[in-house]
């Protein structure tokens, strides 16, 4: 039975980490572009008035990351019996899970609230544009990471599971 809780945990893994790598490469190639091309004019002119915020929540918001990161840490559950699968695992939970949504906490949103709720708010030219350039490095850093738990992820959907038994 825990066998057959891991196959659909892994599936659930595999779709909902396929989704958030391709939504955040079309935010990172079609959407920033957009908003970071001058700041603070891009910025003001993306995000004033708009219902970026409300709509991006339905895809990044922290109900959705909950909805992407409980299958892969039931799956970490539900093969802990299985050594390779168990290795596997442990690096997708700490990259995607744990250090994606701290580090998504910690150090983007508090950005996301400057730039993307206020438009910049009452910040100057220079601040603006520091915030937008560290924003899209943070961006980076966490996509890559993530990366790295959804190719974990792929590797322990690949792994036999007769052939794992201890």
């Amino acid at each position: 039975m825990r066998d057959r809780i891991l196959i659909v945990c892994l599936w659930l893994s595999v779709l909902a980490m396929s989704t958030w790598v391709g939504g955040t490469l079309y935010q990172m190639l079609v959407i920033v572009p957009m908003w970071s091309a001058s700041p603070p004019e891009s910025v003001l002119a993306f995000f004033q008035g708009t219902d970026y915020n409300r709509t991006i929540f339905h895809f990044f918001g922290p109900p959705f990351m909950v909805a992407r990161n409980l299958p892969v840490v039931a799956a970490l559950v539900a093969g802990w019996h299985l050594p390779r699968h168990r290795r596997a695992l442990l690096i997708a939970v700490a990259s995607f899970t744990v250090f994606g949504v701290i580090f998504t906490f910690l150090y983007v949103y508090p950005i996301n609230a400057v730039l993307f709720e206020r438009a910049g708010g009452n910040h100057s030219v220079s601040e603006i544009r520091e915030l937008a350039d560290a924003w899209i490095l943070r961006d980076r850093i966490r996509f890559a990471v993530g990366l790295i738990g959804f190719a974990a992820v792929l590797h322990a959907f690949r792994l036999p599971l007769s052939a794992t038994r201890t």
